[in-house]
């Protein structure tokens, strides 16, 4: 009995412990908590975050409670936001928050920024939750309270890129504010990244605030703003924008401001969209077919031979769009072929439209049968992102697909159509 007494004692002994003096053995202790849904590990974690001394250690505590993603934590993460000292252990609550709802596979040890490992949740052109997700209002409100007053311009960058990510619409009314608040003029990052997400929202409540950010001061906030006004789909601001187009020295701001007009379906735009179709810059063709495809323009029917003629693959996609949006269905196939291809983006937008707006969806179904996987992914892909929920019997026998890939887009789209 002595012997297994002392045994259990020695393995005790040998347990790592938050309250260790040692930082390597607080480290090993947080390793062990981080288990997907060791949701008893969480009040342990908060209090030992409130007396650790060590940043590095308290961004490891931070990303353990991200890898449980149970938002039991978000309390503790929010918390972590208002106080902790360190910016880059505030960063790492943003992703931790952001981990709830964001699927990212993780393996091995936790990592953090603190061992310069980017975070794809919050660097530029992060992935936005699931529609299909909802999100916690009190993650949301934290992330808002960080957008406005962090210390680090850095980390309210990071938090307003973070409420695009999650689709928080009911914070647009406090980034509005922040952007135009007196205070914030010298923030010129955190204005241009809110100018950014508010264009990610594409929320039309938006659209007076991003007009008025057209004539900012900053060039940076300006940049943002001529596509951000496209996106939310405020019309008001084409005269402006048509402005920036034949007037800036900005090549890239032209083509901005073209893209914009492209977005917003006035029908306002179509001399300068056909006066572009014989441009010498690829871009503006592209552009102007697409743009005059949403406005269902007439004489996109006699396309064809403009069609065969063109060289650039971005520029026929854009005609191929014109074409099938006019009622020529036979370029749907040029679209969805285009799925395997460098321009696989650029054609998912078109068939997403096609699908949802023109009355195509049937038409999209054919390519579910394609004999090439890159193709029945990338259509599948595009029919989740409709969402329309007589399509789940055409998508779930794509989940017994022999290509990986397509199964996995097969699944997503199901979550999708099923929320």
């Amino acid at each position: 009995m002595n012997y297994s007494f002392a045994l259990i004692v020695f393995l005790l002994l040998q347990t790592p412990s938050l309250d260790s003096e040692s930082p390597k053995e607080r480290q090993a202790a947080v390793e062990q908590m981080a288990v997907l849904g060791n949701k008893e590990a969480i009040p342990k974690l908060a209090a030992a975050l409130k007396k650790e001394p060590k940043s590095d250690i308290r961004a490891e505590m931070v990303a353990a409670l991200g890898r449980i993603r149970d938002t039991a934590a978000i309390p503790v993460l929010a918390d972590t936001l208002r106080n902790d000292l360190d910016k880059d252990v505030r960063s790492q609550a943003i992703d931790s928050l952001l981990r709830f709802y964001i699927l990212v596979e993780e393996s091995g040890s936790v990592r953090t920024i603190f061992n310069k490992v980017k975070s794809v949740l919050i660097e530029p052109n992060a992935p936005m939750v699931g529609p299909e997700i909802q999100v916690d209002s009190s993650a949301k409100e934290a992330l808002a309270a960080v957008m406005q007053k962090d210390f680090s311009d850095e980390v309210r960058v990071e938090a307003a890129r973070a409420l695009g990510s999650l689709r928080a619409k009911d914070q647009i009314p406090v980034m509005t504010a922040t952007l135009e608040d007196p205070q914030n003029r010298e923030h010129r990052t955190v204005r241009a990244e809110i100018v950014h997400t508010l264009g990610v929202l594409r929320d039309p409540s938006a659209g007076p605030v991003l007009e008025k950010a057209l004539r900012d001061p900053d060039r940076q906030v300006v940049s943002e703003a001529v596509l951000a006004v496209g996106l939310v789909g405020n019309t008001a601001a084409r005269p402006t924008l048509e402005e920036i187009f034949r007037t800036s020295s900005s090549a890239s701001l032209k083509t901005q401001a073209l893209e914009s007009l492209a977005l917003l379906r006035d029908p306002a735009c179509t001399p300068l969209f056909v006066s572009l179709l014989d441009s010498k810059e690829d871009s503006y063709r592209e552009l102007s077919a697409e743009g005059l495809a949403r406005l269902r323009y007439s004489d996109a029917k006699g396309w064809r031979t403009r069609f065969d003629q063109e060289k650039k693959p971005n520029v026929r996609n854009g005609l191929a769009f014109g074409l099938a949006a006019s009622g020529d269905l036979d370029y749907i196939n040029n679209l969805a072929n285009a799925l395997d291809s460098r321009q696989s983006n650029q054609v998912e937008v078109y068939l997403f439209e096609l699908g949802k707006f023109d009355g195509q969806l049937n038409e999209l179904y054919r390519y579910m049968r394609s004999m090439n996987p890159k193709v029945r992914a990338g259509i599948v892909r595009v029919v989740g992102n409709i969402g329309d929920p007589s399509s789940t019997d055409r998508v779930r026998a794509l989940s017994d697909d022999p290509n990986t890939e397509v199964v996995r887009e097969a699944v997503a789209a199901l979550r999708k159509i099923n929320r």
